[in-house]
């Protein structure tokens, strides 16, 4: 099982939605993680969050900050958003990525169904997008959350 901490003062609405995203897409056995308040396998860095530990990867979003993997809308950044609506996005992946299992990921275009009642913010699905992929989830039938 892998652990993860999200970093603390980044958006409010980040936070639980990413949370909401890990632990669900765990009880339906997409990935094998649980949060946590130690050390990580995976840190998740918000924009305005602080880096607080030491992790395996860093999955930063927004922002400048250094990362293993960077998340955001910008071009320098590893997975970023194609489109968004309000019930799905096209997240794309820029680079090869290696998973937390040592998988490795090519760049691609994956489908995310958003099963929330509100359209969460774009940096909230990257996040979340971004963890399920280092986690383990398998893109060939897309993403949900």
């Amino acid at each position: 099982m892998f652990s993860v901490h999200i970093a603390p003062g980044g958006s409010r609405k980040t936070l639980p939605y990413v949370e909401k995203a890990i632990k669900k897409a765990s009880r339906e056995g997409l990935v094998d993680a649980a949060l946590c308040a130690g050390r990580a396998d995976l840190l998740i860095v918000p924009r305005g969050a602080a880096a607080d530990r030491e992790a395996r990867c860093r999955l930063t979003v927004g922002g400048e900050k250094p990362g293993d993997v960077r998340c955001g809308l910008g071009e320098g950044d590893d997975l970023t958003l194609s489109s968004i609506r309000s019930d799905g996005a096209m997240l794309s992946l820029r680079r090869d990525l290696r998973t937390l299992r040592g998988d490795l990921l090519e760049p691609q275009e994956i489908p995310v169904t958003l099963e929330s009642a509100h359209a969460p913010e774009p940096e909230a699905v990257l996040a979340a997008a971004g963890a399920m992929l280092l986690l383990g989830a398998d893109p060939s039938a897309g993403l949900r959350l």
